[in-house]
This record gives structure tokens, sequence and C-alpha cells, in this order.
């Protein structure tokens, strides 16, 4: 039967009945090229993809690495930190008179030793004092033993830092509390150090606690 093609709502309706038609009619009508587009592009999308996927793969051995390195790193940094903190504090201890002169102290009697403070908490009443903070206590990087203007014994309890922060003034704070409660004389705290953080200088500025710049000079390797 003849079919009568008048309108394109015919054709539309011709092709639509007749896919191999349509089929023959795109073949006329588009270039191999542009009929081979929709495989052309599906394999292109296949192989970025396995490209990404390789990409993603090398970042993450590059973020693994990296990783391991930043460890590396903060290990070294933290060891750094504590052979600075022990040499600051060694030269500290050296300067412990110019500390006692500086705060206003008319001289300096003693440096205590460990087991000069170990034998002050052993013998002295502790209650309600957490253990953890007599281990710390303990540890103070620096109790001096002085006379004020009018020759009645105190303390200084210092802390030694590169740059002095909040724990260190923390620190020394609570443990000239510690000495006045277990020897019943009068101690101020103080802090040592290069450096100061910004943070605590209103401490300072209160007098809650003594800051004694080390000068830089004095922590250079001979």
């Amino acid at each position: 039967m003849a079919t009568t093609i008048n309108t394109i709502e015919d054709l539309m309706r011709v092709l639509d009945s007749h896919p191999e038609w349509l089929e023959a009619l795109r073949s006329r009508l588009l270039t191999r090229e542009l009929l081979a587009m929709p495989q052309i592009l599906a394999d292109f999308m296949e192989t970025t993809n396995r490209r990404f996927e390789e990409v993603d793969r090398r970042f993450e051995q590059v973020d693994r690495r990296l990783d391991g390195m930043d460890r590396r790193l903060q290990r070294l940094e933290d060891r750094t930190g504590i052979l600075v903190g022990a040499h600051a504090r060694n030269e500290a201890l050296k300067e412990m008179v110019l500390l006692t002169r500086d705060m206003g102290m008319a001289k300096m009697r003693r440096l205590w030793s460990f087991d000069d403070v170990d034998a002050l908490v052993h013998a002295g009443d502790t209650t309600g004092i957490p253990a953890n903070d007599l281990r710390s206590f303990r540890r103070a990087d620096a109790i001096v033993e002085a006379a004020d203007n009018e020759g009645r014994t105190c303390y200084i309890a210092a802390e030694v830092s590169f740059t002095v922060n909040g724990r260190d003034t923390s620190r020394a704070i609570r443990n000239a509390e510690y000495m006045t409660r277990l020897t019943g004389e009068r101690a101020y705290p103080a802090v040592m150090g290069v450096h100061i953080d910004d943070q605590v200088l209103h401490t300072v500025e209160s007098g809650a606690v003594h800051w004694y710049r080390l000068d830089p000079r004095v922590l250079e390797v001979e």
C-alpha cells in the first residue's frame, strides 16, 4: 500500500511505524563520526573515570606519606621542645640569685632539691590535694628559699620555659600556694623564660606572678 506524505507529521508517523526507515534516514543525514559519537563518549567517560580513580589513589598515597611526615615532624618538635626546655631550666638555675634580687628579696639562702620538696610533702598535711598535683609539685622547676628585707624566711616557686605560657603561670601559682600551706611561710610565684605568651601577660601585669626574662644569649650553645 502506498504511503502518502504531505506534512511533517505524516513523515514522523511513517518513521515511527518503520524504525528501519528512521535508521536508514539517519545514516544518510549523519556522518559516520556523528553516528559513532555515543560510543566514543561512553569510551571516553570510562577512560576518564579510570584515570581519576588512579589520581585519587595517588593522592591517597601522598596523603598517607604526608601524614607520616607530620607525625615524624611532631615527634621531632616535641623532642626538640623538651631539649630546649631542659636547657632553659639549666641556665635559669644559674640565675636564681638574680631572680631573688629581681623580686626584692634580701638574699637567696638555698635552692631546694627534689628530695627537699619530697620530704616536705611527706611530712606535711596534704589532705585534699590530688595525687597528680603533688607529683607535679615535687617536680617543680625550682623552689628557692630566701630572706625578705626583714630577714624572714620566704620562698619563690619558679617555673621555666623558653616561652612562658598559661601552664607555667598556673603551676607557679599553685606551687607557691602549696609551699605556703606546707611551711607556714610566705611563698611567691615566678616564671622565667625568653618570651611570654600574650595570653598570660595580664597575669603578670596583675602582680599574680613575677616574670623574670631570660637573656636569649644565655641559651646559646657555646
